[in-house]
């Protein structure tokens, strides 16, 4: 095992542990409609990130590195399986850089393949104490939750940051502050302690999910996985277009009447400062993140701090 104080090598090596446990999930062959697709999304790239946080956080408290596989392949799961409901719900043709699950088979072969998969995280928390799974199950709901508000959200004008944030602080957030918990549940310290935890990735959530806009406006396609501008041009609302609509309402509705093209996105969002003012949100969120760490020794933070970090400077 690499030294657990060398992060870039520790993170690869918990990549590497949680995709041998995803491999590692017992299927049967038989109905090929259900276990087929369900293998396909195992086998997809993933960056892995909730697994990871999970035995980062759980490894501060010394918490049983069984016990945190079990835990993150269960998020992974959950997370998965919203992913397959999700693009159903809002048509995305390319997940992770090949066709996602509806495409390449059809809407009721995801629906399904999606409810296989959340029954598979259900089974991995067997063994670890009730309140694990009670979490596990609340954060679900939320993350539900926050799904429903996205899609009333869509092409809703009267959407503020205000309601943004409560709607990605749901189907974002509380997934990693669920991650970010669950060793401290599972060690069964004190409640204090994983809410602590639970608001550092709650915050982190949030700025990942406004930071995932930026990048849906100005990263790079090709390492996105996905076309740029899909979901703005879609109606969904994001950070960028909420802050474009409360600085100047006439001047953005004027604009999205005209302007379809991802170049003329950025120079509108550049020149009137609404990106750098998503990124002071970024800097923000992450900030009051780091404060949710107070609850662990210094000594043991350093891993934590550079996920955020790594996070902070994700470009896909």
């Amino acid at each position: 095992m690499p030294d657990i104080n060398n992060f870039p090598k520790h993170v690869q090596f918990l990549k590497g542990e949680i995709e041998t446990a995803l491999q590692k999930i017992p299927l049967d062959h038989s109905p090929n409609y259900l276990y087929n697709p369900l293998k396909y999304v195992l086998n997809g790239k993933g960056k892995r990130l909730r697994p990871i946080l999970v035995h980062l956080a759980g490894q501060a408290f010394e918490t049983d590195p069984q016990d945190l596989m079990k835990a993150g392949v269960a998020v992974e799961l959950l997370h998965n399986f919203t992913l397959v409901h999700d693009d159903i719900m809002d048509g995305d043709n390319v997940r992770h850089g090949q066709p996602t699950v509806h495409k390449k088979w059809d809407n009721s072969t995801a629906i399904l393949t999606g409810d296989g998969i959340f029954v598979l995280a259900q089974l991995m928390l067997t063994g670890l104490p009730p309140l694990v799974q009670q979490r596990f199950n609340e954060v679900t709901m939320s993350v539900c939750e926050g799904q429903g508000m996205d899609k009333e959200f869509e092409n809703d004008s009267s959407v503020s940051m205000g309601h943004y944030l409560i709607m990605i602080g749901k189907k974002t957030g509380a997934l990693l502050g669920l991650c970010a918990e669950l060793g401290a549940l599972i060690r069964d310290e004190s409640q204090e302690t994983a809410h602590h935890l639970f608001e550092y990735g709650l915050n982190l959530g949030l700025a990942f999910q406004i930071q995932d806009d930026l990048l849906e406006i100005f990263g790079n396609e090709s390492s996105m996985g996905k076309s740029l501008g899909s979901d703005i041009r879609a109606g969904k609302q994001t950070a960028l277009s909420i802050l474009a609509r409360e600085k100047n309402p006439d001047q953005w509705d004027n604009f999205i009447k005209e302007n379809r093209t991802i170049s003329k996105y950025q120079s509108y969002f550049k020149s009137n400062g609404i990106k750098s003012d998503t990124e002071k949100v970024i800097q923000h969120y992450i900030e009051k993140a780091q404060e949710g760490l107070s609850v662990i020794p210094e000594e043991k933070r350093s891993n934590l701090n550079q996920f955020t970090t790594m996070i902070l400077n994700r470009t896909y």
